[in-house]
């Protein structure tokens, strides 16, 4: 089996988690359209960065002005020129100790502030580097695999990273001391890809969690300010009740714009608190959007553009399904989108059509593409980062356009009313008193868990003891069994054993050896009545009626 198709088998069996219920393969993937380009787009440059051999990973770049940040799997970790695609600067965090007796650094996500470049790894590890050169400030452990990539406060003053628990840590960047942690980790079964934190303004911040809802904390504390729920899990068994918020939410004005894995595209309004509008679209992908529509891919691969006016579906392209596309990213006037072949494609946002086809390693591109000032970056899994390019200037102007929507998102907002809002008059006093309430609901929880599982300990207890009491019982009884079954062996029931007379009536048996000499004696006697020239004798009657030699006859 080819490296491509073993990836392919484990994707359609692990990581897109469907098609488990049928003997049909819903999997499937259609083989790739032939396309005839019809726009000039092309590849200005590309580099290697180092695969991630084959196990599934985001990794995708983060971009800073004219440069962009990009990291290979294994741990090298580069500053590359946007222009002309040159390296400024390479750090190996493969080298550091932690990583010695690891598979290799894992590393799964990368965000830059200012100048700081932040890095998360499976490995469970965070590393602050400065931007100019790639030394490391601080690396701390986190305890658990880190997914997806962490996010800055606008400030640069905080770093938030979520988990694989469902849980985000922040730490304070000047020294890498953990603020505080929170979130929601009771999703039972989560999608190996998972939200990024995103933060709203210096007050609030965004997370996606697998139990179907959006968290609002404070950048504070980490209080639980507000949540929206975007699905209600549902279904017979952890399979189904999947409904992970594993896209990064999208915040746009006062309205919240998410989808969730088994579940719909929801918009939720913050002015109103309730939702909006709820589409069936279900994407576990994060969402693109310019100033008149959302592209949206669902888990089934075919890519959707909706009016952002009212919802309605202007058109839907299902050339690629089931082919594990990535999630959309809007380059100028169009959307770009790459497969599990390595594929790059651009559909058109009039009319969904594939304008432009190109293959990169033949290596399978799981990371959102990414678009800046140059260009649309995409990065698969081999490890090459490659920078593809068509109408620079209309493309430019609608990044401007995103980014002034983007930082201008949740402005004026007083996230988390129905919990008394935040800031708007909100005390310190206030402010902590909320939090130790939160502490406390915590700690209700949590020993409520404990008292659970001792319960259920206790219930395992008991159950061992009752089987270990009833395996006893059994053996008891058959032991008892095989005893009273031997003292009744001789009942007629042996071989060479016979019971004499009516047998269970006098309680007489006789052994073998006895039978013998009274069948020789039976055989003497007529012998002599011969000799004596008389008849043998008729058979004696017992007084029961019965014949005195019966079971010897």
């Amino acid at each position: 089996m080819s490296k491509k198709a073993l990836v392919l088998s484990l994707m359609c069996g692990a990581a897109l988690l469907c098609a488990c219920s049928s003997d049909k393969d819903l999997a499937k993937p259609v083989e790739a359209p032939e396309v005839h380009n019809s726009i000039d787009a092309s590849e200005i440059w590309s580099d290697s960065l180092g695969g991630s051999e084959g196990f599934y990973s985001r990794l995708a770049p983060a971009v800073s002005g004219q440069t962009a940040y990009a990291a290979g799997r294994s741990g090298d970790v580069y500053s590359i020129s946007l222009s002309s695609g040159d390296k400024n600067w390479h750090t190996d965090l493969g080298d550091e100790e932690e990583n010695d007796s690891k598979r290799s650094a894992r590393l799964s996500g990368v965000a830059v502030q200012g100048s700081l470049l932040a890095v998360g790894s499976e490995n469970g590890w965070v590393y602050l580097l400065n931007a100019a050169d790639g030394k490391i400030r601080w690396k701390k452990f986190n305890g658990t695999e880190i997914m997806a990539a962490p996010a800055f406060a606008p400030d640069g003053s905080k770093v938030f990273v979520a988990d694989s628990r469902g849980l985000v840590t922040c730490y304070d960047t000047a020294n890498g001391s953990q603020l505080w942690q929170s979130g929601d980790n009771s999703g039972a079964l989560r999608l190996r890809s998972q939200s990024s934190p995103v933060p709203v303004g210096q007050d609030a911040l965004l997370l996606g969690t697998s139990s179907g809802k959006v968290l609002v904390l404070s950048q504070r504390d980490g209080g639980i300010l507000d949540s929206v729920t975007v699905a209600q899990p549902s279904g017979a068994n952890d399979l189904e009740r999947v409904s992970d918020v594993a896209g990064t939410p999208l915040l746009l004005g006062s309205e919240l714009y998410t989808s969730a894995y088994n579940a719909g595209f929801v918009w939720y309004s913050f002015k109103s608190n309730g939702i909006v509008n709820r589409l069936g679209y279900h994407s576990s992908h994060d969402l693109g959007f310019d100033d008149s529509v959302f592209v949206v891919t669902g888990d089934n691969g075919h890519v959707y553009c909706i009016s952002r006016q009212d919802g309605h579906e202007i058109w839907e392209n299902g050339q690629l399904t089931n082919r594990n596309v990535t999630a959309p990213a809007v380059y100028g006037n169009y959307a770009v989108v790459a497969d599990m072949d390595g594929y790059v494609y651009f559909l058109s946002l009039n009319s969904g059509k594939i304008d432009f086809m190109d293959d990169t390693d033949d290596t399978p591109v799981y990371a959102t593409p990414v678009v800046t000032d140059q260009g649309v970056l995409i990065q698969t899994s081999g490890g090459e980062l490659a920078l593809y390019r068509y109408g620079q200037g209309a493309a430019s102007a609608k990044l401007a356009a995103a980014r002034n929507e983007l930082a201008a998102a949740g402005s004026g907002l007083s996230f988390g009313s129905a919990y008394g809002g935040l800031g708007g008059g909100v005390t310190e006093e206030q402010l902590m008193a909320r939090r130790r309430q939160a502490q406390a609901i915590v700690s209700q929880m949590e020993a409520q868990e404990r008292a659970n599982e001792a319960r259920v300990a206790e219930y395992k207890r008991q159950k061992a003891e009752y089987e270990r009491q009833r395996t006893e019982y059994l053996k008891a009884q058959a032991e008892a069994e095989k005893q009273r079954r031997q003292e009744i062996a001789g009942f007629g029931l042996m071989p060479g054993v016979k019971s004499e007379g009516s047998g269970a009536e006098s309680g007489k048996v006789e052994t073998a050896e006895q039978e013998d000499q009274a069948a020789k004696q039976s055989k003497a006697e007529p012998k002599a009545d011969e000799a004596q020239g008389s008849q043998a004798p008729e058979k004696q009657q017992g007084e029961d009626g019965k014949a005195s030699g019966f079971g010897i006859y």
